[in-house]
C-alpha cells in the first residue's frame, strides 16, 4: 500500500466524506419507523468506490478508519462494536462477490448490506444470549440489499466520474 502524500490525501478525503455521510445519515429520520436499524448505508460508498478503484487493503484500512472515528464522535464502544462486526462481514462479502467478476456494483454493495446487517444481527444475539433475534434479520435482508443497491449504483455514479479525472498518475 502506498504512503506518499498523495494517497494519503486521497484517502483523506474519503475518510472525510464517509464520516460526514455516516452523520447526515445519523441526522435523517428512520426510513421506515417502525423498523429501527435501518439506514441507506451511505458511509459504506466509499468503501465500495475504493474496493473498485484502489485495492482491497486501502478499502478495508478506510473502513476500519471510517467505523473507529465513527465510534468515538458518534456512538461509543458499543455502538462502535456493532459497527466494527457488520463492517468486517460486509466488507469479506463484497470483496468475495467482486472478485468473481459476475457482479457490479449493485450487487455487490447489495450483498453488503445483507451481510452487515447479518453482522450486527450476530453480535446483538450473542450480546442477549438468544438467537429469537435472527427472527428479524429477514427483514433486514430485504432491506440491507435494497439500501445496498442503492448505494452500490450511487458508487457506480462516482466511479465513472472518477475515472474520468486526471489525478496525475495512478493512486
Amino acid at each position: 500500500m502506498k504512503t506518499n502524500a498523495k494517497h494519503i490525501a486521497f484517502l483523506g478525503i474519503f475518510l472525510a466524506f464517509s464520516v460526514a455521510a455516516g452523520y447526515f445519515e445519523r441526522m435523517l429520520p428512520s426510513i421506515v419507523p417502525a423498523l429501527p436499524g435501518i439506514k441507506l448505508g451511505l458511509p459504506n460508498l466509499a468503501v465500495v468506490v475504493l474496493i473498485y478503484i484502489k485495492d482491497n487493503k486501502t478499502a478495508f484500512l478506510l473502513n476500519m478508519l471510517r467505523v473507529a472515528l465513527s465510534g468515538i464522535l458518534f456512538s461509543g464502544a458499543l455502538g462502535a462494536f456493532y459497527g466494527l462486526v457488520g463492517a468486517i462481514f460486509s466488507f469479506f462479502a463484497m470483496v468475495a462477490l467482486k472478485s468473481t467478476k459476475k457482479f457490479g456494483t449493485v450487487g455487490v454493495s447489495a450483498a453488503g448490506g445483507v451481510f452487515h446487517n447479518l453482522g450486527q444481527i450476530c453480535v446483538g444475539a450473542a450480546l442477549i444470549g438468544s438467537l429469537q433475534l435472527f427472527y428479524y434479520f429477514p427483514v433486514l435482508i430485504i432491506f440491507g440489499a435494497l439500501a445496498g443497491a442503492v448505494t452500490g449504483y450511487l458508487a457506480g455514479l462516482l466511479i465513472k466520474r472518477l475515472e474520468k479525472i486526471d489525478f496525475g498518475g495512478k493512486l
